[in-house]
């Protein structure tokens, strides 16, 4: 039997990649399926009674087959391979398997938070947490975008993780970002309040006209107050007022951090909301 030299769902168009009308649906469909609850084997069962080809003459699905196009990212477009499914049903799909993982190991509430905010530092794919029992090291946390795979125990990396949290409560200064200095208003701000009082000078509006002017003045002068200056200010006080910690402060971290990065060196990054990264390699 051949292989296939591209995914399932491709073809050559003119020398060039593009989406097969067919093969493609039958992907998407795979994916709707086991989101929507069907298990591997039902899938392949399914695509066999209606004789999908894979290749030309052969529709014997089994759940491997189906499990290889679950576990392709080619389909969200990496490289040069055309889209068709969207990178969130793809990592919901990934996750989704991990979880029916019958190996895994069982997360605590706090580890559950932070395997919601792990991204790949080198592409910035979000990394999932895999759990088996048979090896050496059974939780690994992986990118599916890049490959990257990096060993460590739930306890190792909630501790590590936590002691990142108290340098940033004991140097609240860390979170400092340098930046240019924010007007009051912006700019957009201003034109629409030289339009209201343009209105009212001339006598030429209508109350709803202004509401609409003076909702819109609001939005942007509220924009600019949640700027990233004053979300550092925000990030100051939270981490000043959170006093020395002697564990995990699940709270805190909700308040301040908007991501966790993971280096190919093994380096645990913390990412603040106003997009400050603090590591374990910077100066204490």
């Amino acid at each position: 039997m051949r292989n296939r030299n591209i995914p399932f769902g491709c073809q050559y168009q003119n020398g060039v990649l593009a989406v097969h009308p067919q093969e493609s649906q039958t992907v998407r469909a795979v994916f709707a399926a086991y989101l929507g609850g069907e298990p591997l084997s039902k899938i392949a069962a399914h695509l066999t009674a209606k004789l999908v080809e894979y290749l030309p003459g052969h529709w014997q699905w089994d759940k491997a087959r189906v499990k290889r196009i679950l576990d392709n990212d080619k389909y969200t477009g990496n490289g040069e391979f055309p889209p068709i499914v969207n990178e969130k049903d793809f990592q919901l799909a990934h996750q989704k398997k991990e979880s029916a993982n019958t190996n895994r190991q069982p997360m605590d509430e706090d580890i559950k938070l932070l395997k919601s905010l792990v991204h790949c530092h080198h592409c910035g794919g979000p990394m999932v947490r895999r759990m088996d029992s048979r090896f050496e090291n059974p939780v690994t946390w992986k990118c599916p975008r890049c490959g990257y795979c990096l060993p460590q125990p739930d306890e190792d990396f909630k501790q590590r993780v936590f002691l990142l949290q108290q340098r940033l409560v004991d140097k609240p200064l860390l979170a400092e970002k340098e930046e240019e200095p924010i007007p009051v208003t912006s700019m957009e701000a201003r034109r629409l309040t030289n339009e209201i009082f343009r209105k009212l000078d001339s006598g030429d509006f209508s109350e709803e006209e202004l509401v609409n002017l003076a909702l819109q003045c609001a939005a942007e002068n509220y924009q600019t107050i949640n700027s990233a200056r004053h979300i550092t200010e925000r990030l100051t006080a939270a981490l000043l007022h959170a006093g020395p910690l002697s564990a995990f402060d699940r709270t805190l971290f909700e308040r301040t951090i908007s991501e966790i990065h993971l280096t190919r060196k093994g380096e645990i990054l913390l990412k603040l909301q106003n997009g400050v990264i603090i590591g374990e390699g910077d100066a204490p």
